[in-house]
């Protein structure tokens, strides 16, 4: 599924090698649906798609912590991108259920050129 730079397929050798370390992870897609008109106060009845892969749960350091960007409570969740269906990539908004809690994706998560692996910063 990565970009295969240089005809390496780095991103299935990656996964290869650590899908069956790391641990179970769910992605889900929150798409917005659109209100409905005779109740406009009844919210967006969003859809949800998850999708199964492979990750793990990080923490940041103390020293990262500046209360804007980095607030205390974030996480960080490093996803093996060859464990994801091909075209689907984490985005902000999304849920990321791991070892048994539910994250939120904040700001735009982070990929490697192959696109590897994708970090994301979490609440």
């Amino acid at each position: 599924m990565g970009n295969n730079l240089f005809n390496a397929n780095i991103s299935g050798k990656i996964a290869a090698a650590m899908g069956s370390l790391l641990l179970p992870v769910t992605l889900t897609k929150v798409v917005p649906g659109a209100r409905t008109s005779s109740d406009p106060s009844s919210g967006t009845n969003p859809s949800r798609r998850s999708f199964p892969c492979r990750g793990m749960v990080d923490s940041y350091k103390l020293s990262q912590f500046d209360g804007t960007i980095v607030k205390r409570g974030d996480r960080k969740v490093l996803i093996l991108g060859d464990t994801l269906p091909s075209n689907i990539v984490p985005e902000p908004n999304d849920e990321i259920r791991a070892e048994g809690a539910l994250y939120h994706v904040v700001g735009t998560p982070e990929r490697d050129p192959d696109a590897a692996t994708y970090l994301c910063q979490v609440r």
